[in-house]
């Protein structure tokens, strides 16, 4: 008899109890969207983050372009100053005709201003990247202008290589043939 009433009895308590519990393991409504919400916000929070660091090792990267990019350019008006310094020596000491070298090196001189104005713009172009809310599209005009700052590095130095050409043959022209006696 204790058996009979026992079993209905448990299961009366576990139906009753049951409805109670699931209702409080259960979140409402209002408590599953501010759970959501943070998440959300958590996310929304690490993409930014993650943004912000990309966009500071673009901004490193790409100012590591621009000194590199001033290098070249110190090196190249460095070996326009030579060759212009050894054309005037040629020029001077054996009266040669430099018309042709200094043709190209005012060429090379063209090429290496217009690559120093877009290494102007390129330089504006890293410091709008912190304002701007796509940093995509500034660093693909960013590299547009590397591109250009490129080509016109390829053509001064195609200038002085002519620029060479030219002294290597004038000097050649004006070899003295014959021995000269020192004068006393």
């Amino acid at each position: 008899m204790r058996r009979s009433l026992l079993v209905p009895a448990i299961l009366t308590i576990l139906t009753v109890s049951s409805p109670v519990f699931a209702q409080e393991a259960t979140p409402t409504s209002v408590i599953r969207r501010g759970r959501i919400e943070d998440r959300v916000g958590e996310r929304q929070q690490k993409r930014t983050e993650k943004q912000q660091q990309i966009v500071a090792r673009m901004k490193q990267k790409l100012s590591a372009v621009i000194s590199r990019l001033n290098n070249v350019l110190v090196r190249l008006k460095n070996h326009v100053a030579k060759i212009r310094s050894l054309a005037a020596q040629l020029s001077t000491n054996r009266g040669v005709n430099v018309s042709a070298i200094e043709s190209a090196l005012t060429e090379a001189e063209r090429h290496i201003g217009l690559a120093e104005t877009e290494i102007a713009a390129a330089k504006s172009k890293l410091s709008e990247l912190d304002a701007t809310d796509t940093p995509k599209d500034v660093a693909q005009t960013f590299r547009t202008g590397v591109q250009s700052v490129h080509s016109h590095f390829k053509d001064a130095r195609t200038n002085l290589v002519a620029a060479l050409k030219a002294l290597r043959d004038a000097a050649k022209e004006s070899r003295p043939t014959g021995r000269t006696e020192p004068t006393e």
